[in-house]
């Protein structure tokens, strides 16, 4: 793997700065194990109410969280931070597709069934930064990066319509965080399904808010507040 590591940042944290095929970092145990129990505790609820509420559904909990079902992906949108552990790694990557305005965060839980896969694609205009916090189970496929020459990138997670010159896995580890900045027709990426496990990831994003689309069947959105100086 090339890059470089650092320990600095917390104890027991080690953060991979690569740079193939686009700028991103890999963060091996972001939490403490008492952390990264809660956080799982909490997927592991949203896996009972995938099952138990099925296909196509929302439901709306006391505290006004979407969870919904969508194409078989069940999605749990959260209206307070619940890792604010992420909030550090925007700046440590220096490019970025630009915004305007305040930013806010935007989190949700998100499982997928062991056949669900999603083409390669580039994160919707709205969305400037990505992180990706894997969760369950303990073995499974990690998002696929691409050197890809597509050029159709249309700010709404359009597949790519060439084939990439290469592509490499970011590995699969529990309490490994997944970390880039979009940016326009240059960071493709994937997921695919193990074909035998469920697959839990919570997402957390940095969202221009007034570049959201609710439309396509999309909900509406639970945003969350992020002190400006993790982005200014």
């Amino acid at each position: 793997m090339n890059g470089h590591t650092s320990q600095n940042v917390r104890k027991m944290m080690r953060i991979i700065n690569q740079s193939n095929p686009w700028d991103h970092l890999i963060v091996e145990d972001l939490l403490s194990a008492d952390r990264f129990a809660e956080i799982k505790k909490l997927g592991m609820i949203e896996y009972d109410n995938y099952l138990k509420n099925g296909h196509n559904s929302i439901y709306t909990d006391h505290k006004n969280d979407i969870g919904y079902t969508c194409r078989a992906k069940y999605t749990k949108f959260y209206s307070e931070d619940i890792i604010p552990e992420t909030n550090q790694f925007f700046k440590m990557l220096p490019e970025h597709r630009g915004f305007k305005g305040e930013l806010k965060k935007l989190i949700h839980i998100t499982i997928n069934p062991p056949n669900f896969n999603y083409p390669l694609h580039i994160d919707n205009i709205s969305r400037i930064n990505t992180c990706i916090f894997y969760i369950y189970p303990d073995e499974s496929i990690g998002t696929i990066l691409a050197n890809n020459p597509s050029r159709n990138d249309d700010g709404d997670h359009s597949a790519a319509n060439k084939k990439s010159h290469w592509e490499q896995e970011v590995p699969w580890k529990p309490n490994t965080l997944f970390v880039h900045n979009s940016i326009p027709n240059k960071t493709w990426h994937k997921y695919i399904g193990d074909k035998k496990n469920y697959r839990m990831t919570l997402c957390c994003f940095l969202v221009q808010p007034d570049l959201v689309k609710h439309g396509k069947g999309r909900i509406p959105t639970t945003y969350v507040d992020i002190d400006p100086k993790f982005y200014r």
